[in-house]
């Protein structure tokens, strides 16, 4: 119904080498497309299984979505980022929330993977290019003590999501004993830690975002980066893996948002379609209306930007602050337009539309849950980009 999700506007660029067998971003959308119908018959069982099912896993693995950013040396496709997110989640989100949010911020971790030593990489890809890991960077009691030779975990992080399909974890947490030193990410591999089933949420059920514990887990110096430093571009060369990593973090969890609110404005159409004395209420049309070109600007917004990132990535010049803040910003003021898309939908669904197997009901309480992501609130990245644009300091990132 809604054109603004139909292609992805970004041309292809021409593969290096003349490598013709990677499938492109264009056919990854085809793919996200015909796996709609699919997932939006499973968001119900995905809500009650408080994950996303192993087939829809296997799925999206056969599809290529979790190679997206993994290192063409291991098998992955190194697509662009940004626009990367934008189009597949503003397809797989409109079928289910909670898959679209999965793949996103779990086929993210091997862009950050990429930058780390190659001897952490081995071990992770040296079992395949699917090999699929999370984070855990929210301790609950979590502790990381520098040790000889490296690092070692004890205790319980929060909000892991798609822990269940995952065989590594990358954690952070403060270094104890260490006031305001943070550690670097931590790779640790699922025979060392414990899932803990914690997720019982009113939006994104689906995501099985649970706590993850580990006792005396110990991590190698070999595996890890201080700071600022990226030892994987050594070997993974493609300007991807040189982006700053703040500001484009957010793009993983704002980009579902797209997809839901598409989806909830086929849903609440397809049903006003279905009731011809609702269909032909002017206030009816006129929440469509205005839904619908509030996430238009919202994709017409982030493609924008994801055009820059690529420009600026390619040309390897430092991203001025206020471009990467404004970068934070709009992904922010992304997920509030959606936001309030589906709100204004939801307010006049009427009672059939608040039943249980309702897709607007589902995507009002999946869209709610993702505004409420630390990385998508509104007043740090609002108040982030006024205070530099006003020559003042900005606030910390959350």
């Amino acid at each position: 119904m809604n054109n603004a999700s139909a292609a992805p506007i970004s041309a292809e660029r021409p593969r290096p080498g003349g490598d013709d067998t990677r499938p492109t971003l264009q056919d990854l959308c085809a793919r996200a497309d015909a796996l709609v119908p699919i997932l939006r018959e499973r968001a119900a069982a995905t809500e009650v299984l408080r994950r996303v099912p192993e087939a829809t896993i296997e799925a999206f693995k056969d599809a290529g979505f979790f190679r997206v950013f993994v290192p063409k040396r291991y098998g992955g496709l190194e697509l662009d980022y940004g626009i990367t997110q934008i189009e597949l989640c503003s397809r797989l989100g409109r079928g289910c929330g909670s898959s679209a949010w999965v793949q996103s911020v779990v086929a993210i971790h091997a862009w950050i993977l990429a930058m780390l030593p190659d001897a952490a990489q081995e071990a992770v890809w040296s079992s395949g290019p699917d090999t699929l890991m999370t984070t855990a960077v929210s301790p609950l009691d979590g502790k990381v003590h520098r040790v000889e030779g490296g690092y070692r975990l004890e205790g319980q992080w929060q909000f892991s999501s798609g822990i269940d399909a995952s065989d590594w974890v990358l954690f952070a947490g403060p270094l104890a004993g260490e006031a305001g030193i943070r550690s670097p990410w931590l790779l640790v591999h699922k025979r060392d830690f414990q899932v803990i089933d914690t997720w019982y949420a009113a939006g994104l059920k689906g995501t099985g975002s649970k706590d993850v514990r580990v006792k005396g887990a110990f991590v190698p110096e070999a595996w890890t980066a201080r700071g600022f430093e990226r030892p994987g571009t050594a070997l993974n060369t493609s300007y991807l893996y040189r982006l700053p990593f703040g500001p484009l973090f957010f793009y993983n969890v704002a980009c579902p948002a797209l997809g839901v609110a598409l989806g909830a404005i086929e849903a609440y159409t397809a049903y006003m379609s279905s009731r011809p004395e609702r269909a032909n209420m002017p206030q009816r049309q006129m929440r469509i209306a205005e839904s619908a070109a509030e996430v238009d600007a919202a994709l017409a917004l982030l493609r924008a930007d994801a055009a820059e990132i690529i420009r600026l990535g390619m040309e390897g010049d430092e991203v001025p602050q206020l471009t990467q803040i404004r970068w934070a910003r709009n992904t922010g003021y992304a997920v509030q337009l959606c936001t309030r898309a589906v709100d204004r939908l939801i307010s006049a669904v009427g009672a059939h539309g608040m039943l249980d197997d309702s897709p607007v009901q589902r995507a009002f309480r999946d869209v709610h849950a993702i505004a409420n992501h630390a990385g998508n609130n509104w007043d740090l990245r609002g108040e982030a980009f006024g205070r530099v644009a006003l020559g003042l300091e900005p606030t910390p990132a959350v």
